[in-house]
């Protein structure tokens, strides 16, 4: 490739031979006015899923970057081993379990980063695509905001990878703590929205698939609660002398986790983990009291009006979800 690369596309992959072909193919599909790359961090899967990637290298050698690992690294080491072997000016991000269905989406995530300096990054809406029972749901409704600040994304990511398009070296190298990050995309948007907001694009360009094989559809509900915790904590080390409202934010959200936590052991009756928890609340919040904690772990009683309207919601959640296993999934064309 001998035109700078405008655009890396990074793709993580493991054991993912049923649903590769759709992920690279959605990529290769993308017509661009620009040179992109797709950088592939293959895992040293036991299936056929590094052959499909071999092949697909062989046929666009100029364009796809294969990395097959000799031993399998999981998640972090493979995202850090394959972000850096790219080199585009902005990065996107296609998982192997996921595709886009759109192919002009790189074009169009580009062009908004081009002509708007002021933000890091810009995501869209994602079709959700339940593997098991066919059924489907779009994220980001129409409560999202358009304009998302540092301080948005760490009380509630509203950003779906396979969506995401942001500028690559905002905050230099990654930080030598990113190993040790259960899950690396909430660590990496928060990084990259401190150098600027996060834009919404209310189109839906990409199928986000949810399988039982997933990384994060596998991960209890208590493992889904400790993932939050422990990443907000590796990031309140980061900005602790670095910018204290993101501190103060992280710590916010830290702590209501951690309540959630201490909740869920409650219910299960593991009193250690509710006393562990505990001390972790007031380790990250010095001026809390014990008696507070309590409090705050007090599992409050929802007003009638409001269960009535949740469970509505959940009527109607369920009645629009049967109605989507009728509607064919979207395919890039």
């Amino acid at each position: 490739m001998n035109a700078k690369v405008k655009v890396s596309v990074l793709m993580l992959t493991y054991n993912h031979e049923k649903y590769i072909v759709d992920a690279i193919e959605s990529v290769m599909k993308q017509q661009t006015d620009f040179p992109f790359e797709l950088v592939i961090g293959e895992d040293r899967s036991t299936d056929s899923t590094a052959d499909i990637c071999r092949e697909y290298q062989k046929k666009y050698p100029e364009i796809i970057k294969l990395t097959t690992n000799e031993e399998n690294l999981g998640l972090q080491e493979n995202f850090i081993r394959s972000y850096n072997r790219c080199s585009g000016e902005y990065m996107a991000i296609c998982e192997g379990d996921d595709f886009w269905i759109n192919k002009h989406k790189l074009q169009i995530q580009a062009d908004f980063l081009d002509s708007h300096k002021e933000y890091s990054a810009c995501f869209h809406r994602a079709l959700n695509y339940y593997q098991e029972d066919g059924s489907k749901s779009i994220g980001n409704g129409g409560y999202q905001k358009k304009v998302n600040t540092v301080f948005d994304i760490i009380n509630c990511n509203p950003i779906t990878n396979v969506t995401v398009m942001f500028r690559l070296g905002l905050f230099g190298e990654l930080p030598s703590w990113f190993s040790k990050v259960t899950s690396y995309d909430f660590a990496i948007h928060v990084l990259n929205a401190e150098h600027g907001d996060a834009y919404f694009m209310n189109n839906v360009m990409a199928v986000y698939r949810q399988h039982k094989e997933s990384i994060w559809s596998m991960a209890s509900s208590e493992k889904q609660m400790l993932i939050s915790v422990i990443n907000r904590q590796l990031l309140i080390d980061h900005y602790k002398e670095k910018n204290k409202a993101i501190c103060d934010k992280l710590t916010e959200t830290y702590t209501n986790g951690c309540i959630r936590l201490v909740q869920y052991y409650q219910s299960i009756g593991n009193e250690e983990k509710v006393a562990e928890t505990e001390l972790f609340i007031l380790k990250a919040n010095p001026s809390f009291t014990v008696e507070q904690v309590k409090e705050m772990e007090k599992i409050r009683k929802a007003p009638l009006k409001k269960i009535i309207s949740q469970r509505i919601f959940r009527l109607v959640k369920v009645i629009r979800r049967e109605i989507s296993k009728l509607i064919p999934l979207p395919k890039i064309k």
